[in-house]
């Protein structure tokens, strides 16, 4: 995912009268929601949605609905609310009139008492539904009502919006999330009665802040509008955000950059900085500064973190200020894990396809870039829906996730159209991850079952629900039904402009005819098994794990008469089940037995590496039944040949001394040559 830098703009506003009640702070382009605990895409596939409202061509209520807890508005509570598809969600539960989708100046008459404004959205699509979630802990939960990929007056375009309820401390977000040609004209605010409301700046003719750009189905693109209840106070510094390297090699030191906020109404001149780790506590004051109300000021701590050993470090970042009356927003908590080595980073790249779907020879084509310019490193499944290809349960995962066809899913996190794929991965290529992942298979041609070890070596200390997973894909798959043609968009487009396509996976596709008939097409990467299920195998990797160490598990597979034991590929994968994101994966080697003769040949040699993990000097032992040439490579984690030597040796045990001075952290593989056989292993280097 390419790596947006993220503006950071608040601006406080005051209410419109001297005894105002709420006072707002716009936080725009801040690139997470509110709080943090809204990770889900925003899709109209995402899970644990229930929905409030479906679309109306005319404004309507919703039926009254039932809250998790009960919320303070303006000081009254409410245990009850229900929400217009004009955008209005009002806690006056017994209000007739509904609000167009033109938007006006609050307050408005046509607007009830106690309501919270996302006013002027129109619910015509068939996708205009409003939704519903909780999110959180009591007693810090968050109740959110969200206008899901809807509609704008007179326009083709949608829109993502969210009103956000806190448990607590009564607060009140409205959310800008994503939006595509959106042309809106809209009312922010809470109107508390006829004559008191208080409303983002701009209302009633608010666009959101990202139309152009905003589409991204994460929080990359969003921001939000904070309402609080009560009186803004004199000194109030907010711990705005901190970051830390989730992973990093260890030892090593780290910065610890983060964003102050002045939600007060005087000038911050000086403040100090603190972190936490263990018992140990690393202060910072700072003088001489000029932070006015609302502003924000951007640090990096003046003792960098000392990463020392490959364990986990939970840190506590906070500020302290004199005078400020608000700490429950001056502390924020990270975790930052120690590595022993770097494994090496793969991208699994997950394709919605199907021979219907007329514009997916553009999945075909970038597809098929990746596997030529990255053979070794994307991992790629086709993932087919409506043809004869399709495996049910991997459809299934895949269409909870995308919103079309075609449309693509990197690494379980990103969800962007194939022709951003190859951008995805020059961004994603090098972050740095936990974990190398690698499997073996071996399948038995006479049965044809296959048996897949996966094993994940990792290289820092984790907690939580990991789980191994793979796929099978088949490359070359053709068929002679029609429904292995190809429908295709592209036929008779220009070679140029919006309609154009790339020559690629073996077409040129504006020249061919639509459909392409099944004796001209070969589908490749066609996932085939899901191994684990989508989300893995449970109980698969223990809770807690620690650096080092190795964990494998087998899986078994019987595949299908019509499938090509030669045209098969394995990828396993080890994802984050809470997250569901893929840290990282690999290619499994494939050994087809024939049942000729299953019984093992003895080896003309045997090759092991100790200590394995290596922090000193090590050695590689060698073996040999009977003398002859000997060559020997260590390879490193990049491909780099780092030590490459040639003998003659005689039968019985031989040791080859590995310095540790002339290698660096990280994964190695050890490759022993004698006459027609070769065998490898890999080894670690701790630093």
């Amino acid at each position: 995912m390419k790596k947006i830098t993220i503006l950071l703009c608040m601006i406080a506003a005051f209410a419109f009268t001297a005894n105002a009640q709420y006072y707002y702070y716009s936080h725009v382009l801040i690139g997470q929601n509110p709080g943090g605990v809204n990770t889900d895409i925003e899709q109209p596939s995402a899970t644990g949605w229930g929905t409030v409202q479906a679309p109306s061509a005319s404004p309507v209520w919703s039926t009254v609905q039932s809250l998790p807890f009960t919320f303070s508005l303006n000081g009254v509570p409410f245990t009850s609310y229900k929400v217009s598809t004009s955008g209005v969600l009002t806690f006056t539960t017994a209000a007739a009139a509904v609000p167009s989708s033109t938007s006006a100046a609050l307050p408005s008459a046509s607007i009830p008492d106690n309501s919270i404004c996302v006013w002027g959205l129109s619910a015509q699509g068939t996708n205009d539904n409003i939704k519903s979630k909780t999110f959180g802990t009591s007693p810090n939960r968050q109740y959110w009502v969200q206008f899901n990929s809807y509609s704008c007056p007179s326009s083709t375009g949608w829109t993502y919006w969210g009103i956000v309820l806190q448990e607590t401390s009564n607060k009140v977000y409205i959310v800008d999330q994503r939006n595509y040609n959106a042309p809106l004209a809209l009312s922010l605010g809470i109107q508390v009665n006829s004559t008191t409301a208080y409303s983002v700046a701009g209302s009633p003719s608010i666009a959101s802040y990202t139309t152009a750009g905003g589409s991204l189905d994460d929080a990359t693109d969003n921001s939000y509008y904070e309402f609080v209840y009560g009186t803004q106070p004199a000194w109030d510094a907010e711990m705005y955000s901190a970051t830390v390297s989730n992973y990093v090699l260890s030892p090593s030191n780290i910065n610890i950059v983060g964003s102050i906020t002045n939600l007060g109404t005087s000038t911050i001149t000086g403040l100090t900085l603190k972190y936490q780790s263990g018992a140990n506590i690393y202060p910072d004051v700072r003088t001489g500064l000029n932070i006015a109300p609302s502003g924000i000021w951007n640090f990096t701590h003046a003792t960098p973190f000392n990463v020392a050993t490959p364990n986990q470090f939970p840190l506590t970042i906070w500020v302290e200020l004199a005078g400020d009356v608000n700490s429950s927003n001056d502390m924020l908590s990270r975790t930052v894990s120690g590595l022993a080595f770097l494994p090496e980073k793969n991208i699994l790249f997950e394709e919605g396809t199907g021979t219907w779907c007329g514009w997916c020879p553009r999945g075909a084509v970038y597809m098929d870039s990746l596997a030529a310019e990255y053979p070794t490193r994307a991992m790629l499944v086709a993932v087919h829906n409506g043809d004869p290809m399709v495996h049910s349960p991997y459809d299934a995962g895949i269409g909870n996730l995308i919103s079309g066809y075609p449309e693509g899913v990197v690494d379980r996190k990103i969800i962007d159209d194939p022709s951003a794929f190859i951008t995805i991965y020059n961004q994603r290529i090098n972050d740095i991850v936990p974990v190398a992942v690698s499997a073996t298979t071996t399948i038995n041609a006479s049965t044809r079952v296959a048996t897949v070890v996966m094993s994940a070596n990792f290289a820092g200390e984790l907690n939580g629900d990991f789980r191994f997973s793979g796929a099978v894909t088949e490359e070359n798959v053709t068929g002679t039904t029609s429904q292995y043609a190809q429908v295709n968009y592209y036929s008779g487009q220009p070679n140029s402009g919006q309609y154009f396509l790339p020559y690629g996976a073996g077409h040129e596709w504006h020249t061919e005819p639509n459909p392409i008939p099944a004796a001209n097409m070969q589908y490749d990467h066609v996932g085939r098994m899901l191994f684990g299920g989508f989300n893995g195998q449970a109980a698969s990797l223990p809770s807690a794990i620690v650096a080092n160490s190795t964990h494998t598990y087998t899986f078994t597979y019987t595949v299908p008469a019509a499938y090509n034991l030669n045209n098969l590929k394995v990828l396993g994968w080890v994802s984050d089940f809470s997250t569901k994101e893929v840290f990282n994966g690999g290619f499994s080697s494939i050994t087809i037995i024939t049942g000729v003769d299953e019984s093992p040949v003895p080896a003309a040699f045997s090759v092991n590496v100790f200590p394995n993990p290596m922090s000193g000097n090590g050695k590689v032992q060698l073996e040999l039944v009977k003398s002859g040439i000997v060559i020997m490579e260590i390879v490193d984690m990049h491909g780099r040949v780092v030590l490459n030597k040639e003998s003659q040796l005689a039968a019985g045990k031989h040791f080859y001394d590995l310095t540790r001075e002339n290698l660096s952290g990280g994964l190695y593989n050890v490759k022993v040559t004698v006459g027609s056989e070769t065998m490898a292993t890999r080894f670690v280097v701790t630093k």
